[in-house]
């Protein structure tokens, strides 16, 4: 897939850098969402199946050296900030209402932008394999990711718009 990260974004200036690229978009009718309101509610928000997923990613993942995450129940609570360690995600950049998580290992870079911006909530991702182990990384996961980034952002929406 290969959607235009939205101008607002602070990727939006480096997407052509990467070779993938995706963008789900719900509506949000809240005002006020903060960087801190749009992690908190990502890491709230995987399906029990997607735990399952990451536990096999991790083992998989470990026996060939590339980093794996560490348990939900460990993760930092907010404020965040940036450098944080979340699971397999590193806080990379923190806005007013965009937060950037992502992680570079020598398979690939992945950068996922939370951006709630004019009523809408997206969540973008751009990767970048670096090798041919990353790209084939990059064809096991992507229908995985498709899924999950799916299902997450239509959770995210319900939980951004109870409050």
């Amino acid at each position: 897939m290969f959607a235009k990260i939205p101008a607002a974004s602070v990727l939006a200036d480096t997407q052509k850098d990467y070779p993938y690229r995706d963008s789900h978009v719900r509506p949000v009718h809240r005002d006020g969402i903060t960087a801190d309101d749009l992690i908190a509610a990502f890491l709230a928000t995987p399906p029990r199946w997607v735990d399952t997923l990451m536990s096999l990613r991790d083992t998989l993942a470990g026996r060939l050296g590339l980093k794996t995450s560490t348990p939900r129940d460990t993760f930092p609570k907010m404020p965040f900030h940036v450098g944080q360690q979340l699971g397999i995600f590193r806080v990379l950049h923190l806005l007013s209402a965009e937060a950037v998580l992502g992680e570079n290992d020598r398979h690939l870079d992945f950068q996922i932008s939370l951006l709630a911006d004019n009523g809408k909530l997206t969540v973008s991702t751009l990767v970048r394999p670096h090798n041919i182990f990353g790209i084939l990384y990059l064809v096991c996961v992507l229908p995985f990711h498709y899924v999950i980034a799916s299902a997450m952002i239509r959770r995210m929406e319900s939980l951004l718009n109870e409050k």
